[in-house]
Protein backbone atom coordinates (compact mmCIF):
# COMPACT_ATOMS: atom_id res chain seq x y z
CA UNK A 1 0.00 0.00 0.00
CA UNK A 2 1.47 3.60 -0.78
CA UNK A 3 1.89 6.23 2.00
CA UNK A 4 1.96 9.10 -0.37
CA UNK A 5 -1.58 10.98 -0.09
CA UNK A 6 -3.72 12.48 -2.51
CA UNK A 7 -3.02 16.26 -2.78
CA UNK A 8 -5.98 18.44 -1.28
CA UNK A 9 -7.65 21.21 -3.35
CA UNK A 10 -6.24 23.58 -2.04
CA UNK A 11 -2.51 22.30 -2.72
CA UNK A 12 -3.48 22.29 -6.64
CA UNK A 13 -4.81 25.29 -6.75
CA UNK A 14 -2.08 27.00 -4.73
CA UNK A 15 0.59 24.93 -7.66
CA UNK A 16 -1.89 26.82 -10.18
CA UNK A 17 -1.31 29.66 -9.06
CA UNK A 18 2.65 29.71 -8.96
CA UNK A 19 4.21 31.78 -12.04
CA UNK A 20 6.14 29.88 -13.99
CA UNK A 21 9.48 29.00 -13.88
CA UNK A 22 11.68 31.64 -16.24
CA UNK A 23 13.62 28.57 -17.90
CA UNK A 24 15.04 30.52 -20.75
CA UNK A 25 16.52 32.97 -18.52
CA UNK A 26 18.58 30.69 -17.43
CA UNK A 27 22.65 29.99 -18.46
CA UNK A 28 22.66 28.29 -21.67
CA UNK A 29 25.15 25.70 -20.52
CA UNK A 30 22.60 24.99 -17.61
CA UNK A 31 19.94 24.83 -19.76
CA UNK A 32 21.39 22.28 -21.98
CA UNK A 33 22.19 20.12 -19.00
CA UNK A 34 18.91 20.12 -17.71
CA UNK A 35 17.85 19.35 -21.69
CA UNK A 36 19.99 16.54 -21.81
CA UNK A 37 18.52 14.95 -18.42
CA UNK A 38 15.11 15.10 -19.79
CA UNK A 39 15.98 14.39 -23.63
CA UNK A 40 18.81 11.56 -23.46
CA UNK A 41 18.08 7.96 -23.41
CA UNK A 42 19.69 5.21 -21.81
CA UNK A 43 19.92 3.88 -25.59
CA UNK A 44 22.75 6.13 -26.51
CA UNK A 45 22.72 4.75 -30.66
CA UNK A 46 19.27 6.15 -32.13
CA UNK A 47 17.92 3.38 -34.51
CA UNK A 48 14.26 2.53 -36.39
CA UNK A 49 13.16 0.28 -33.60
CA UNK A 50 10.04 -0.79 -32.37
CA UNK A 51 10.67 0.57 -29.16
CA UNK A 52 11.18 4.11 -29.98
CA UNK A 53 7.56 5.00 -29.22
CA UNK A 54 8.47 4.20 -25.94
CA UNK A 55 12.19 5.54 -25.56
CA UNK A 56 12.05 8.71 -27.24
CA UNK A 57 8.75 9.70 -28.65
CA UNK A 58 7.38 11.07 -25.36
CA UNK A 59 10.48 13.00 -25.02
CA UNK A 60 10.08 14.36 -28.78
CA UNK A 61 6.85 16.58 -27.50
CA UNK A 62 9.18 19.22 -25.44
CA UNK A 63 9.88 20.10 -29.23
CA UNK A 64 6.47 21.70 -29.52
CA UNK A 65 6.75 23.62 -26.09
CA UNK A 66 7.26 27.06 -28.13
CA UNK A 67 10.04 27.84 -31.03
CA UNK A 68 12.95 28.48 -28.51
CA UNK A 69 12.35 25.80 -26.73
CA UNK A 70 12.14 23.44 -29.25
CA UNK A 71 15.09 25.00 -31.20
CA UNK A 72 17.47 24.12 -28.18
CA UNK A 73 16.05 20.82 -27.38
CA UNK A 74 16.35 18.88 -30.96
CA UNK A 75 20.06 20.63 -30.84
CA UNK A 76 20.21 18.50 -27.79
CA UNK A 77 18.81 15.34 -28.90
CA UNK A 78 20.13 15.29 -32.31
CA UNK A 79 23.75 16.36 -30.94
CA UNK A 80 24.01 14.08 -27.30
CA UNK A 81 22.87 10.67 -29.62
CA UNK A 82 24.65 8.66 -32.17
CA UNK A 83 22.36 7.85 -35.15
CA UNK A 84 22.69 4.85 -37.06
CA UNK A 85 23.16 5.10 -40.97
CA UNK A 86 21.04 1.79 -41.61
CA UNK A 87 18.67 0.16 -39.74
CA UNK A 88 19.16 -3.01 -38.36
CA UNK A 89 16.24 -3.98 -36.98
CA UNK A 90 14.18 -7.59 -39.11
CA UNK A 91 11.54 -5.11 -39.21
CA UNK A 92 12.67 -2.57 -41.41
CA UNK A 93 14.90 -4.34 -43.51
CA UNK A 94 12.26 -4.04 -46.25
CA UNK A 95 13.58 -2.43 -49.93
CA UNK A 96 10.84 0.26 -49.55
CA UNK A 97 11.96 1.17 -45.63
CA UNK A 98 13.91 4.50 -46.26
CA UNK A 99 16.90 4.90 -43.41
CA UNK A 100 16.01 6.86 -40.28
CA UNK A 101 18.58 9.56 -41.07
CA UNK A 102 17.06 9.92 -44.61
CA UNK A 103 13.29 10.68 -42.43
CA UNK A 104 14.90 13.72 -41.18
CA UNK A 105 15.03 17.09 -42.03
CA UNK A 106 18.12 18.99 -42.98
CA UNK A 107 17.73 20.97 -39.94
CA UNK A 108 17.56 17.77 -37.81
CA UNK A 109 20.96 16.68 -39.45
CA UNK A 110 22.85 19.37 -39.23
CA UNK A 111 22.52 19.10 -35.23
CA UNK A 112 23.91 15.42 -35.57
CA UNK A 113 27.41 15.16 -33.91
CA UNK A 114 27.91 11.29 -34.27
CA UNK A 115 26.93 8.18 -36.85
CA UNK A 116 27.27 4.53 -36.64
CA UNK A 117 27.74 2.26 -39.32
CA UNK A 118 27.14 -1.15 -38.04
CA UNK A 119 28.37 -4.47 -40.18
CA UNK A 120 27.47 -8.05 -39.68
CA UNK A 121 23.40 -8.04 -40.63
CA UNK A 122 22.76 -9.62 -43.76
CA UNK A 123 26.08 -10.52 -44.61
CA UNK A 124 25.29 -13.14 -47.06
CA UNK A 125 22.41 -10.98 -49.08
CA UNK A 126 22.79 -7.03 -47.19
CA UNK A 127 19.67 -5.75 -47.22
CA UNK A 128 18.26 -3.52 -49.98
CA UNK A 129 18.17 -0.57 -48.04
CA UNK A 130 22.33 -0.66 -47.23
CA UNK A 131 23.36 1.66 -50.16
CA UNK A 132 24.35 5.43 -50.06
CA UNK A 133 23.03 7.84 -52.31
CA UNK A 134 21.37 11.11 -51.98
CA UNK A 135 18.27 10.17 -50.21
CA UNK A 136 20.36 9.86 -46.84
CA UNK A 137 21.31 13.72 -47.07
CA UNK A 138 24.81 12.89 -45.62
CA UNK A 139 26.07 16.09 -46.74
CA UNK A 140 23.40 17.51 -44.57
CA UNK A 141 25.73 16.62 -41.93
CA UNK A 142 28.67 19.26 -41.30
CA UNK A 143 28.17 18.74 -37.50
CA UNK A 144 29.65 15.50 -37.60
CA UNK A 145 33.07 14.77 -36.46
CA UNK A 146 33.04 10.55 -35.48
CA UNK A 147 31.71 7.68 -37.45
CA UNK A 148 31.49 4.59 -35.55
CA UNK A 149 31.48 1.44 -37.14
CA UNK A 150 30.82 -1.72 -35.00
CA UNK A 151 31.76 -5.05 -37.07
CA UNK A 152 29.61 -7.80 -35.88
CA UNK A 153 30.83 -10.60 -37.87
CA UNK A 154 33.77 -11.19 -40.07
CA UNK A 155 32.49 -13.76 -42.45
CA UNK A 156 36.22 -14.15 -44.22
CA UNK A 157 36.39 -16.15 -41.52
CA UNK A 158 37.19 -19.67 -42.11
CA UNK A 159 33.82 -21.19 -39.69
CA UNK A 160 31.99 -19.30 -42.24
CA UNK A 161 33.34 -21.65 -44.91
CA UNK A 162 30.81 -23.06 -46.72
CA UNK A 163 27.70 -20.76 -45.67
CA UNK A 164 29.54 -17.75 -47.67
CA UNK A 165 28.70 -16.44 -51.30
CA UNK A 166 32.76 -16.47 -51.03
CA UNK A 167 35.18 -15.21 -48.71
CA UNK A 168 35.55 -11.42 -49.92
CA UNK A 169 31.97 -10.52 -50.91
CA UNK A 170 31.82 -8.71 -47.72
CA UNK A 171 34.80 -7.59 -47.11
CA UNK A 172 34.48 -5.93 -50.68
CA UNK A 173 31.05 -4.90 -49.65
CA UNK A 174 32.00 -3.33 -46.31
CA UNK A 175 34.37 -1.85 -47.81
CA UNK A 176 33.20 0.06 -50.25
CA UNK A 177 29.98 1.36 -47.79
CA UNK A 178 32.39 2.67 -45.93
CA UNK A 179 33.99 4.66 -48.44
CA UNK A 180 30.95 6.00 -49.80
CA UNK A 181 30.01 6.94 -46.64
CA UNK A 182 33.26 8.91 -45.95
CA UNK A 183 33.21 10.77 -49.00
CA UNK A 184 29.43 12.38 -48.28
CA UNK A 185 30.21 13.51 -44.67
CA UNK A 186 31.63 17.07 -45.23
CA UNK A 187 33.22 17.34 -41.66
CA UNK A 188 34.60 13.84 -40.59
CA UNK A 189 37.57 13.72 -38.67
CA UNK A 190 37.70 10.83 -36.78
CA UNK A 191 36.40 6.89 -37.82
CA UNK A 192 36.22 4.57 -34.55
CA UNK A 193 36.21 1.11 -34.42
CA UNK A 194 34.67 -1.94 -32.53
CA UNK A 195 33.48 -5.16 -32.80
CA UNK A 196 32.19 -8.39 -30.77
CA UNK A 197 34.60 -10.55 -29.67
CA UNK A 198 34.50 -13.03 -32.35
CA UNK A 199 36.04 -9.92 -34.64
CA UNK A 200 39.76 -10.48 -35.09
CA UNK A 201 41.58 -7.18 -35.68
CA UNK A 202 44.04 -8.30 -38.30
CA UNK A 203 41.19 -10.11 -40.14
CA UNK A 204 40.35 -9.54 -43.42
CA UNK A 205 37.62 -7.69 -42.87
CA UNK A 206 38.85 -5.26 -40.45
CA UNK A 207 42.57 -5.00 -42.40
CA UNK A 208 39.93 -3.65 -45.51
CA UNK A 209 38.27 -1.16 -43.11
CA UNK A 210 41.30 0.21 -41.88
CA UNK A 211 43.09 0.42 -45.26
CA UNK A 212 40.12 2.60 -46.85
CA UNK A 213 40.08 4.60 -43.30
CA UNK A 214 44.04 5.76 -43.87
CA UNK A 215 43.42 6.21 -47.39
CA UNK A 216 41.35 9.49 -47.27
CA UNK A 217 43.49 10.33 -43.60
CA UNK A 218 40.70 9.73 -41.07
CA UNK A 219 42.07 9.78 -37.57
CA UNK A 220 41.34 6.12 -36.32
CA UNK A 221 40.36 5.93 -32.60
CA UNK A 222 38.90 2.63 -30.74
CA UNK A 223 35.92 1.81 -29.18
CA UNK A 224 35.56 0.06 -25.81
CA UNK A 225 33.78 -2.84 -25.78
CA UNK A 226 36.81 -4.95 -27.68
CA UNK A 227 39.32 -2.90 -26.37
CA UNK A 228 41.70 -2.58 -29.11
CA UNK A 229 44.20 -0.56 -29.30
CA UNK A 230 47.39 1.11 -30.80
CA UNK A 231 49.50 -2.40 -30.91
CA UNK A 232 53.67 -1.83 -30.34
CA UNK A 233 54.22 -2.69 -34.15
CA UNK A 234 51.39 0.19 -34.80
CA UNK A 235 53.36 2.50 -32.60
CA UNK A 236 56.86 1.81 -33.75
CA UNK A 237 55.24 2.42 -37.74
CA UNK A 238 54.02 5.59 -36.86
CA UNK A 239 57.22 6.80 -34.69
CA UNK A 240 58.92 5.63 -37.97
CA UNK A 241 57.27 7.49 -40.28
CA UNK A 242 57.42 10.60 -38.37
CA UNK A 243 61.10 10.34 -38.23
CA UNK A 244 61.73 9.97 -41.82
CA UNK A 245 58.96 13.14 -42.38
CA UNK A 246 61.14 14.98 -39.94
CA UNK A 247 64.32 14.35 -42.09
CA UNK A 248 62.55 15.16 -44.96
CA UNK A 249 62.80 11.62 -46.67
Amino acid sequence: MSNLEEPSESSLDSAQTLPPFPFLDLPSELRSKILSYLLCTDRRTIDLDPANHRTSTARLHLFLVSKRFGYEAYHVFYARHTFRIFQTHGRFLGKRTEPLIARLPPYYRRALTSLELRLGPGWSDPPKPWYVSDRLGLEDCTAVRTLRVFVEVDPSSPVFKGFRLNRHFFTNFSGALLQDVMERLPALETVEFDAYPSVERDGALMTRLLEVTKKVDMRIAWGSQREWGDSLADELEKAGVKARRARGI
